[in-house]
């Protein structure tokens, strides 16, 4: 048996796999808005439950996923949670305090890196003749993240960064076809023209109002682009020129087998029809052919995803 919990920033979700990783019990119940040992305790409450359902000692182990990014803190040398939507655990040696509550091994891994373990183990990865040795998973949101699995297992990094490619720079090739006023976006990580900034949602919002001058939702602007309006159409060619040049650059550095796309941008299905033509002109071989594809879990990635950290 494996035990996920994804935790969010509303929500917090466990889930229970059996040995051929199908689900066999779900729960879930609110996160207390703001309230760190309230979270511990809500976490705590269903993995009692379902060590208790399954008769399962005490020191089975969890995987636990969160939101935000994980980083190593120079003072306490342990990880800690920075830009959760969960704000009580900004800061926080959360992993180091839920061991403790749980008395058990405690897996820990951010939101992006469960997606994608996920698709991998019990999504898109399972629908191949065979499965994949190596898979990205994205997600193209409100941010821009990412997760590698190797051979069945999480890649994480000496800094626990793998997979982190929103942060690197845009292509110079996508940058420079931008006029000047378009480019020097400033990213929360410190730097400027991360891939972040262009293509996630509020990247390709921010595109229409540098061009155009005029506030438009992402949405808005895909709307646009179906009904052939001729300013939304430009934009959505300049961002898929864009997104297919930066994971051009994965796969030159990592070679997938499987890429995919998840976040709410993944959803529009107009990406899949011209992507893979375009990373080809970017990628450095003449016979480009990794599978990219929308994910098959939808939410229910993230709790899969923290199961799997178990295995």
């Amino acid at each position: 048996m494996k035990i996920g919990v994804d935790l969010g920033g509303t929500k917090i979700e466990t889930i229970v796999l059996n040995k051929q990783g199908k689900a066999v019990w779900r729960k879930r119940t609110e996160t207390p808005q703001g309230n760190y040992l309230g979270t511990l305790d809500a976490i705590k409450h269903l993995i009692d439950q379902a060590k208790l359902k399954f008769t399962l000692s005490i020191n089975h182990p969890v995987g636990i996923g969160t939101p935000g990014a994980l980083f190593f803190d120079k003072h306490q040398k342990d990880l800690v949670l920075k830009n959760s939507n969960s704000t009580a655990l900004n800061g926080r040696p959360f992993l180091v305090d839920i061991k403790k509550y749980l008395a058990c091994e405690v897996y820990l891994e951010n939101d992006a890196n469960c997606f994608a373990l996920a698709e991998a183990l019990s999504g898109q990865g399972t629908d191949l003749n065979k499965v994949p040795a190596s898979v990205f998973g994205v997600i193209l949101g409100t941010g821009v993240g990412g997760g590698v699995v190797i051979h069945q297992r999480l890649l994480s990094g000496r800094h626990h960064i793998a997979g982190e490619w929103g942060h690197n720079a845009l292509a110079a090739s996508a940058l420079l076809a931008l006029p000047e006023s378009e480019r020097n976006r400033s990213c929360y990580c410190g730097r400027k023209d991360c891939i972040e900034t262009y293509v996630s949602g509020p990247g390709l919002a921010k595109s229409y109002r540098l061009r155009f001058g005029e506030d438009k939702s992402s949405k808005d602007i895909i709307d646009g682009m179906r009904n052939g309006d001729a300013q939304a159409c430009l934009i959505w060619h300049n961002y898929l020129e864009q997104l297919a040049a930066s994971l051009a650059q994965v796969v030159n550095i990592l070679d997938p087998e499987l890429i995919v796309l998840g976040g709410g941008m993944s959803q529009i299905s107009e990406i899949y029809e011209a992507l893979t033509e375009k990373m080809q002109q970017h990628v450095f071989t003449e016979n480009f052919s990794t599978l990219v594809l929308p994910a098959k879990l939808g939410d229910s990635a993230g709790v899969f995803g923290a199961a799997w950290l178990t295995a």
